[in-house]
């Protein structure tokens, strides 16, 4: 189908569009080859709170399902892969202008209602308030990257039901998603660097904020459970030069759903200057763009509260990590002039030393980056702000578990890149033909970067080439480090090349996933949370 100038299947290309109806004629046809018996058995089963019924052109969801007045609704999907919200009842319930009306007998009617954003912001607010997203403040949680979208949710809600932790379940960045409206005009992913990797696209994963948002709300929805999570619209980049911000306010247009933002000004901070004396000057610039930006969400969000983090855990292209590793006096710095100029921070990503790829190895070893990240609890708590740490798919248990001990538990720990990694490990196993393809471009990609200058891409090809196991696989480090741009690349006319590929997928690969999701998950929330 063509939307704008970009053609795709939306069954098999999901959490790009900002609505899961997108073809509301055939969405029309195949409720009206429904029964109508049907319906009027599935109000009785959500009146009465029983099991929903069945039926082999559509699924309704009993944990989407409420009653409101003298109506009752549910989340259905139709066998071509749309969603529909149903509404049964005497009346119109405010979801708004109904895509279609069946009369059911009497005075019941069912009133169909595109899955759109609009829609499910409704939904979520008025129907269902406990399914939505929501801001947290400082309470302790996962921050979990959602790269591979619908795949992955089913896995990370039983994880948070069985692990009794909350999560930023719906998280990506910039890197790892594009605009919708950039999407929807064709225009070619821009260009990014990653520290220490090279340059990657923009939006790698092919999801976009929107649809990412409404994919995982609509996936809360269907969940049996009550998961407590937020939409972490994560590293919203402000870059050097021209631009910079104005892009940033973009990423938060089309972010503005989401309950948590977190400002990335890594690349604006001057860190030729260490001294305490010099920290105005050295922060200066980035705590300006923080203050604009702040005012830019909360003008967006109006009374609907949001949580707010600084990050700057990132180093700058070129700088080893111990030479931006936050300091206690920093921290404190940091806080006290955001709160002088209103700034309604909840989280700090302060730079502790951890890098992608690499497990910590600083300064003390384990002991040493403990009593570090202790001393920067240590303000951040008695000033109400929880400390976030980024970049946590690569630590051992042990450095993870130093972490839950330095903050006794109290900390947002961040995942991304590691649900991706699985994801290509039970690709492996349960779908290797279609590994294989993943294996063959993405040691293409690291070629590319090793030959544009790449150190570690070429570091990773050395250790590959030269390892007795020449055999495609998953544990290879040049591909746990580099598999990430195949998925959501797109051509020169802003077409995706391979996405469909990652999305059609056997129901056993899917089982095999969730179940990985679910043990890697629940061992790190032990880890970070136990202590």
């Amino acid at each position: 189908m063509q939307f704008g100038e970009l053609e795709l299947d939306p069954a098999v290309n999901p959490a790009v569009l900002d609505t899961t109806t997108w073809d509301p004629g055939q969405a029309s046809r195949i409720l009206g080859s429904v029964p109508i018996p049907y319906w009027q058995s599935v109000r009785r089963a959500i009146a009465e709170g029983s099991q929903l019924p069945g039926y082999e052109h559509c699924v309704v969801y009993h944990g989407s399902s409420a009653g409101r007045g003298t109506s009752v609704y549910t989340l259905a999907r139709l066998s071509d892969g749309q969603h529909v919200f149903i509404e049964i009842g005497a009346s119109e319930g405010g979801l708004g202008e109904p895509l279609q009306v069946i009369p059911l007998g009497g005075d019941m009617r069912l009133a169909v209602h595109t899955a759109d954003i609009g829609t499910v912001r409704r939904y979520v607010r008025t129907i269902r308030p406990d399914k939505g997203p929501r801001a947290m403040g400082a309470v302790p949680r996962l921050g979990i990257g959602t790269r591979m979208s619908t795949s992955a949710w089913p896995g990370i809600w039983r994880a948070m039901d069985e692990g009794k932790f909350a999560a930023n379940a719906i998280q990506n960045s910039v890197r790892e998603l594009n605009l919708l409206d950039d999407v929807l005009a064709g225009r070619p992913a821009r260009s990014n660097y990653l520290y220490g990797f090279g340059t990657l696209e923009e939006g790698h994963t092919g999801s976009t904020f929107e649809g990412l948002w409404l994919a995982g709300v609509i996936a809360a929805l269907k969940a049996e459970t009550q998961p407590a999570y937020g939409a972490d619209a994560d590293h919203i980049t402000v870059r050097c030069g021209p631009g910079g911000l104005e892009r940033a306010k973009r990423v938060i247009d089309a972010a503005r759903d989401y309950t948590f933002f977190t400002l990335d000004v890594s690349d604006i901070v001057n860190y030729a200057l260490a001294e305490a004396e010099q920290f105005a000057v050295k922060y200066g610039l980035a705590l300006d763009v923080v203050v604009e930006l702040s005012a830019y969400i909360k003008s967006l969000k109006g009374d609907c509260s949001f949580d707010l983090e600084l990050s700057i855990d990132e180093c700058p292209a070129q700088m080893d990590a111990s030479a931006c590793l936050t300091t206690e006096t920093e921290l404190l710095f940091l806080i006290e002039e955001l709160r002088r100029r209103s700034v309604p921070i909840t989280h700090i990503a302060p730079n502790v030393g951890i890098v992608k790829g690499q497990d910590d190895t600083g300064a003390g070893g384990l002991a040493g980056f403990e009593r570090r990240i202790g001393g920067l609890v240590d303000i951040a708590t008695e000033q109400g702000i929880m400390l976030d740490f980024h970049s946590g798919d690569d630590l051992r248990s042990a450095a993870r578990q130093a972490i839950g001990r330095a903050t006794h538990g109290w900390n947002h720990f961040k995942v991304s890149p590691s649900l991706q990694v699985i994801f290509g490990e039970v690709l492996h196993e349960v779908c290797p033909e279609r590994f294989q393809f993943w294996w063959e471009d993405t040691l293409a990609y690291a070629r590319r970067e090793a030959a544009a200058g790449s150190t570690f891409a070429a570091q990773c090809l050395r250790k590959y080439e030269a390892g007795e196991d020449p055999a495609p696989a998953p544990h290879h480090s040049v591909f746990h480090h580099y598999n990430f741009a195949s998925v959501g690349r797109r051509d020169g006319h802003g077409q995706f090349v391979h996405r469909a590929k990652f999305y059609d997928l056997p129901a056993e690969f899917f089982r095999v996933y969730h179940n990985r999701i679910h043990r890697f998950l629940c061992d790190v929330a032990a880890d970070v949370f136990g202590h």
